[in-house]
């Protein structure tokens, strides 16, 4: 292939020599771990360990008496935290288990000769969330989460498609789903468990429309009553869980993830941690949905390590007092969060002007320079002058920092990366990979790409030539395709789709264009779906577009979109509207409202005029550039359905939602 991966300073993989190559793919890329066995991928075990159950009791071995999870104690003068313990939460766990059963709350259903047991979680993340989920995995039943902003036909659509009969819920989500059953949209739902206390009014209704409710405590006390209830300990492929893909394309799709792709992820932490290894005295926040792969690893890790893992009070905006208080050491989080303290501090300085804003720059300037030029990340003079307060905002403990689940704006990443003096690990995977894919090294300050292979996976590229990317272009380009011991086991009573994702030899179908650098690593550059023409048949990839637009702070979300007879783009953009007032003060615009400031065609000539700088940046074709723009101050929500639970963007319902200004743009 002409190309080398041997000279550069950090190998994150290499091709494997001892395979041909397959016309129009690359070879395999393994990780550098696995060179001497170019064959294999580390397995689905785990040191002996097979299941999550078999990491629970390895927990309960090693660090019995270590705190586990926290919770806030509102009653107390400063919501101090109050712990439990790992022998405390997995005898609880034990307890409910047998309740459960005793209750006989998830009765078995076979579809296509397989039983299942299901259990609906929908709460925000919390102690008894966290424990119904390892009481169902003790007797092999499936926890099916559900995001807790779903709309109301997405929440049907999973019960109907599992025919859920107990769902496990906290109070803010029981009205939801008593409107369902009061208009007849499920029937399979028998029984409510609730983590807290509901009214009499919403046990009446319950009780009236033929729901049996169960408190959390009720559950517990069956399972007092019954200690000598057996439970079905897990097996290596017994589905731990349901997670729901986002569903842009259609309806949500159920990937069945197994006990044996948690554990094989286990290889991944390992390979991650490098010397700051996951240790008994971390403390990690949790906050991100327990209803995807990302936290679920995160919880599941902790068997392994023993850290404490301490709950948000439940509501984002109050995060950082959370922060202040748990002064946690680790913390997973998506680019949104990041980018929101990012704007926030920049906006706060901008304010401040004059010394203030000259010192913070030149900080930056400084710290960026010798990070880029040197991978220096400290700094005697600005760390303390500086950047302390910024650290304080984490609580001040932060040492680990990890980011996934979307692209990161570079500007953003390296300012935290030089803020916290720490880098911050980059990831890279699918919900059908069980979050397995790349990770980047701790050691590695280069940035720009998503690390490399991890040891149970292994990585080819698909040429797409419609596209232009090739595996034979130097450097390899191609969709990613991904194989290992921690994919999923399909799509539940949904074969077509799953026969689109996975190839006939096994292979999984990412739909994102990698390419492979010098060192192994690998860097995502555009999305082989959603991809169209315009009308000189040119081929535009608009999620790759609204990545880059993204990186404007005052664009909020961002629908790009191009009429297959049209020679130019149209964009959708709901605007950042504290930075569009702040623009409109200086620009001398009376504010009299949010709609009609929307309205002002200064504002969207300036718009414009910023995504040109944007495209200028990043050497976008004059094809590739938005030429016209709609703004509304309405943001794209799971509510309205324009977006995914996890914030994707709906590409259908946002085109049918504005079809009348898309037209409008396009004639006028």
């Amino acid at each position: 292939m002409g190309f080398n991966l041997s000279k550069s300073q950090h190998i994150y993989g290499v091709f494997r020599d001892d395979i041909a190559q397959v016309p129009g793919y690359s070879r395999e890329l393994i990780c550098i771990a696995n060179k001497d066995n170019p064959g294999q991928v580390k397995g689905p075990e785990y040191k002996g360990m097979k299941t999550i159950y078999d990491l629970t009791q390895y927990a309960l071995r090693k660090y019995p008496n270590n705190k586990f999870l926290g919770t806030r104690n509102s009653q107390i003068d400063g919501k101090p935290y109050e712990w439990l313990t790992y022998r405390e939460v997995l005898e609880e766990k034990d307890t409910l288990a047998r309740g459960i059963k005793a209750l006989n709350l998830c009765q078995t259903i076979s579809y296509e000769g397989q039983d299942w047991q299901f259990m609906g979680i929908n709460s925000k993340n919390r102690k008894e969330w966290t424990i119904t989920a390892l009481a169902c995995m003790r007797s092999s039943i499936t926890i099916v989460p559900f995001f807790e902003n779903l709309n109301l036909d997405g929440l049907a659509y999973i019960i109907n498609q599992t025919g859920l009969q107990t769902m496990s819920l906290e109070k803010n989500t029981f009205d939801k789903v008593m409107t369902l059953v009061l208009e007849k949209k499920i029937h399979s739902l028998k029984n409510i468990l609730t983590f807290e206390q509901i009214s009499e009014e919403q046990l009446e209704q319950a009780k009236t429309l033929g729901i049996n409710v169960f408190s959390y405590l009720d559950v517990l006390n069956a399972g007092l009553r019954n200690p000598r209830i057996q439970l079905q300990e897990p097996k290596q492929d017994t589905i731990y869980m349901f997670c729901y893909t986002s569903g842009t394309t259609g309806e949500p799709k159920a990937a069945m993830l197994p006990h044996s792709a948690f554990v094989s992820n286990q290889h991944l932490h390992d390979y991650g941690a490098d010397s700051k290894q996951l240790q008994e005295d971390d403390v990690h926040i949790s906050y991100l949905p327990y209803a995807h792969t990302y936290e679920q690893l995160i919880l599941i890790r902790s068997f392994v390590c023993g850290m404490s893992i301490g709950f948000y009070s439940g509501d984002l905006n109050l995060l950082f007092q959370d922060l202040k208080v748990l002064k946690p050491t680790m913390m997973a989080v998506v680019p949104r969060i990041l980018t929101k303290i990012y704007q926030m501090t920049y906006h706060q300085v901008n304010s401040k002007g004059g010394l203030a804003k000259s010192l913070f720059d030149r900080a930056v300037e400084v710290k960026v320079e010798n990070l880029i030029q040197r991978g220096i990340i400290t700094h005697k003079l600005w760390d303390k002058l500086i950047f302390s307060k910024i650290k304080e905002i984490f609580g001040g403990n932060l040492r680990q920092i990890f980011t996934g689940a979307a692209a990161i704006d570079p500007k953003v990443y390296n300012f935290f990366r030089v803020a916290l003096s720490m880098n911050i690990q980059e990831g890279y995977g699918q919900t059908e990979g069980c979050g397995g894919g790349t990770i980047t090294k701790t050691y590695d300050l280069t940035g720009g790409h998503v690390g490399g292979v991890v040891p149970m996976c292994r990585l080819r590229l698909r040429d797409i030539t419609e596209m232009g990317y090739l595996s034979r272009d130097n450097p390899p380009r191609g969709e990613i395709q991904i194989t290992g011991t921690c994919l999923f086991k399909g799509y539940y009573k949904n074969p077509e789709k799953t026969k689109e994702v996975l190839t006939e030899d096994g292979w999984l179908n990412t739909g994102d264009v990698g390419l492979i650098m010098p060192n192994g690593s690998v860097k995502i550059i555009d999305r082989a779906s959603y991809i169209f023409k315009l009308s000189q048949g040119e081929y535009i990839a608009p999620e790759k577009l609204q990545n880059i637009y993204l990186q404007q702070p005052i664009i909020h979300q961002i629908f790009v979109y191009g009429d297959s007879l049209r020679d130019y783009l149209v964009a959708i953009i709901v605007p950042d509207m504290p930075l569009v007032k702040l623009w409109a003060a200086t620009a001398g615009i009376e504010i009299t409202s949010d709609d009609i400031l929307i309205q002002n065609p200064l504002l969207k000539e300036h718009l414009v005029k910023l995504l040109n700088e944007k495209a200028n940046e990043f050497s976008l074709n004059g094809l590739e550039r938005i030429k016209k723009v709609h703004l509304t101050s309405n943001a794209f929500s799971p509510e309205n359905d324009l977006v995914t639970p996890t914030m994707k963007i709906k590409r259908f319902n946002v085109k049918q939602h504005f079809q009348k200004e898309i037209e409008e743009l396009y004639q006028s």
